[in-house]
């Protein structure tokens, strides 16, 4: 991560001060500044060029029309980034919502909500964190989750092969998406800010 020097933290001040009284060559040069960071921040979490495209084009529009709140904030620059924050898990959590309308509705208790999270946490960066996250069940829950999502197991063969019944089978499964999408949503703000300071 860059380090920004006082002097250029009293320049990004000035700049910002400026683009709340309306200065378009102050928000031009601020705009130079910050968007080839934000750009490469939310192509790390949204993996495609045109919405990272679309998601720094928002914050510098939501920038302008709240220049003076930001140039009232204590730290200007710190409210900039977490508007980028704001927009980038706006975006992640709209594209999980799409991915999840497009899994088969034949389970829709427990499938949208596992399959919707694996494919976000399944990305090759994430395996890791994936396998961390499955870890942590309990080890029948661990079992019934791996062999209904990773080996595709029905719930009945499941049942069978662990000598259970297909109830308890649902109920670990409904635990073990609890669990994974709870964990999901608390870490993916921290995801997206390592995007952003690892892209300075």
């Amino acid at each position: 991560m860059v380090r920004t020097s006082s002097y250029q933290n009293t320049t990004s001040n000035t700049l910002f001060r400026q683009v709340s009284e309306g200065n378009e060559t102050a928000f031009r040069l601020v705009f130079e500044q910050y968007k080839a960071p934000f750009y490469t921040a939310a192509f790390k979490m949204i993996r495609s060029a045109e919405l990272a495209e679309d998601i720094v084009q928002e914050v510098f529009i939501s920038f302008w029309k709240k220049r003076e709140l930001v140039a009232l904030a204590e730290n200007p620059e710190a409210y900039l980034f977490k508007m980028l924050h704001n927009v980038i898990y706006t975006q992640f959590r709209k594209l999980a919502q799409e991915r999840e309308l497009k899994q088969t509705l034949s389970d829709v208790d427990a499938a949208l909500e596992e399959d919707s999270v694996e494919a976000l946490l399944l990305e090759k960066e994430n395996r890791i964190l994936f396998e961390t996250v499955i870890g942590q069940l309990p080890a029948q829950q661990q079992m019934v989750y791996r062999l209904a999502k990773q080996e595709g197991l029905s719930r009945e063969e499941i049942a069978e092969k662990l000598h259970i019944s297909p109830n308890t089978v649902r109920n670990h499964l409904a635990a073990a998406v609890t669990f994974i999408r709870d964990y999901f949503n608390k870490e993916a703000s921290a995801l997206i800010w390592m995007a952003i300071w690892s892209s300075l």
